[in-house]
């Protein structure tokens, strides 16, 4: 208990929160105004879910592509979850292969045309994209990855521009990653169906994957403070 205090009181958790809360706030109310009511919902929501279960591929393409935009991932393994519910451990492995893919092209396309396309707009100045020490790329990854709030895109982005090195970058972003979108896939998929074991071990990853963040997050706080005793030392 005292572990999943320290988690919520965590003040970046705290702002993720909110901006969630208030999102989904501003969402309600749009709807209310233009007259969507949930009899409207439920249709939607059947048509979609008709549509996707009739070509899932359709679902994995959405997972591979939409995460590289300003998308939630949450909502794209929620839905999944719902749609597989009758396969949720299936629908975990297809997520897990969809994200890698994102993770992958997201990386790339930062890391060769857009940082190429940088570098040639300032080849006619003196100021040059940092090269990062080598030491410090786990740190980057685990430090982008581990923080909440930052969305997934950006961190892609952000870490191919930097040109981290690759497979170190895909392997721990997966396990970074792994636990909470598996938890997410199979949350939902027993929660439509209202099956105990398949919700149970979806929330019991959910919490896995935030006392692992929460342990990794205490390593490089220890680590970093070492490192500055050390130095005025």
């Amino acid at each position: 208990m005292e572990l999943f205090k320290k988690i919520l009181a965590d003040g970046r958790m705290r702002m993720a929160l909110l901006g969630c809360t208030i999102f989904g706030g501003a969402i309600l109310v749009v709807a209310w105004k233009i007259g969507v009511d949930l009899a409207m919902l439920k249709q939607a929501w059947k048509v979609t879910e008709s549509f996707l279960v009739a070509h899932p591929g359709v679902l994995v393409l959405a997972i591979v592509i939409l995460p590289g935009l300003p998308v939630p991932t949450s909502a794209l393994m929620l839905t999944a979850g719902l749609v597989w519910r009758d396969r949720p451990w299936m629908a975990c492995l297809l997520c897990l292969l969809a994200l890698g893919l994102n993770m992958t092209w997201t990386y790339w396309l930062a890391a060769r045309p857009a940082r190429g396309l940088v570098e040639k707009l300032m080849a006619a100045t003196s100021i040059k994209i940092p090269d990062l020490p080598r030491g410090d790329h786990l740190k980057l990854i685990l430090v982008l990855r581990l923080t909440p709030g930052i969305p997934l895109f950006f961190q892609n982005y952000l870490l191919g521009f930097l040109r981290a090195p690759f497979f170190l970058y895909l392997t721990l972003s997966m396990l970074c990653t792994g636990f909470i979108s598996c938890g997410v896939v199979l949350s939902g998929a027993g929660l439509s169906d209202g099956r105990l074991l398949p919700a149970l071990t979806g929330i019991s990853l959910i919490v896995l994957g935030l006392v692992f963040t929460h342990l990794i997050r205490g390593w490089l706080a220890k680590k970093k403070l070492a490192t500055d005793e050390g130095a005025r030392g």
